[in-house]
């Protein structure tokens, strides 16, 4: 509570804070919107498998638009940066509004995921250059709410709107939030960045894949990153035995935002880069006892449990970047991250797909869980353990 009082005091910090929370927020709601997104893609007629290709492009130009995010902050500077992706998010997103043809519904999707993977790069490479290591796991655990908050207040809203026949509506909340990201964009200053172009010189690919310990954490993201994305798949096990998926989705959320709140001034004390598998790790338990529930009650709780691992290990995976990396590689380091946990969201769906028709729904998560617990437990066993000493 103390730190919900010092944030809502408005020092310098919490305006810091705010700047970055604030666009984080409504970015994530023009995604949280077109989760509902299908529904009105069925309207058109179109196929399953067309519906799908459409949503799932979005996801494909999040992850290809990671490098461009970390070169164009380079050369641009981190405003410009989240001016031009917030111009392509409004212009994504309006394609969407007044079309229904197919190729330009592809379009959409696209310019509108490569603005949002632009934009959160430049937030939070920010947030890693300007946070000192004292604040930082604060500070991430604060603004890395806003990633999560939309999954309660913008996607039950789009689904309100469109089960109630609102659609036009609902296609206009896209472009609505995509002029407030660009104007929100105004709310980072970063005058003292000005040279964040050819007269600063910044470090390479080379020396990220050079840095033992990056190449290690990275690593760690991305099995957790696997474990994650297995919340999208979630609805199935769920339909299998009668259970209500939303009773696991929204306990998710409510953890992870009570973690990141209540929890901000510990990740400022605990070890960053020995905690994060962990978290992962009680990622994979809660999964693992999904696999096993029967009753809505205990999969709220496995909804709980998987909430406060990812409350706690996506900030510190943010946080960390910065801790291992010089700020001339922050930029770079952020974007290969973000691009390797996106990797994740791409693999986790079609792997247990596969997984399904031989292993059924249910031992396809625990087979899923069981491998990820088993890779983070032996790096946090022989490399994280051994190397934080010297990695303080």
């Amino acid at each position: 509570m103390s730190v919900l009082v010092k944030f809502l005091r408005f020092s310098e910090d919490t305006k810091f804070l705010l700047s970055m929370f604030v666009p984080l927020y409504a970015i994530h709601c023009m995604e949280q919107v077109y989760f509902i997104y299908g529904n009105v893609l069925d309207s058109y007629g179109l196929s399953p498998q067309t519906s799908g290709n459409i949503l799932g492009v979005f996801f494909g130009a999040i992850m290809l638009a990671r490098p461009l995010g970390g070169w164009m902050i380079e050369n641009l500077g981190i405003r410009r940066t989240m001016i031009a992706s917030g111009i392509l998010a409004f212009a994504g997103c309006s394609v969407l509004f007044f079309e229904r043809n197919v190729p330009l519904l592809y379009a959409g999707r696209i310019i509108s995921g490569a603005g949002f993977g632009i934009f959160s790069i430049g937030l939070f490479s920010f947030q890693a250059i300007r946070t000192t290591p004292k604040t930082r796991g604060t500070a991430f655990a604060i603004t890395t709410i806003g990633g999560v908050l939309p999954m309660g207040t913008m996607t039950p809203l789009g689904d309100l709107l469109v089960t109630g026949g609102h659609v036009k509506t609902y296609l206009a909340l896209g472009p609505v939030i995509g002029v407030i990201c660009l104007l929100l964009s105004g709310l980072v200053k970063d005058e003292k960045f000005s040279g964040t172009s050819s007269q600063k010189t910044w470090g390479a690919y080379g020396a990220l894949a050079r840095s033992g310990p990056f190449v290690m954490l990275v690593i760690t993201c991305a099995a957790m990153a696997l474990i994650d994305a297995s919340s999208v798949s979630i609805s199935m096990m769920a339909s299998e035995r009668g259970l209500v998926a939303s009773s696991f989705i929204a306990s998710l959320s409510g953890a992870a935002v009570i973690t990141r709140l209540c929890g901000a001034r510990l990740l400022n004390r605990i070890p960053r880069l020995l905690s994060i598998a962990p978290c992962a790790m009680l990622m994979c338990c809660a999964i693992l006892a999904a696999s096993a529930a029967k009753s809505n009650v205990s999969f709220l709780l496995c909804g709980i449990l998987f909430g406060v691992g990812i409350g706690g290990g996506f900030p510190l995976m943010l946080a960390s970047v910065s801790d291992i990396l010089p700020e001339k590689l922050r930029p770079k380091g952020t974007a290969v991250t973000l691009l390797l946990y996106d990797l994740g969201w791409f693999v986790t769906p079609p792997l247990i797909g596969a997984l399904t028709p031989r292993l059924g729904i249910a031992r396809s998560f625990t087979a899923l869980a069981g491998a990820a617990l088993v890779i983070l437990t032996a790096l946090t066993v022989f490399y994280w353990a051994p190397k934080q000493g010297r990695l303080k």
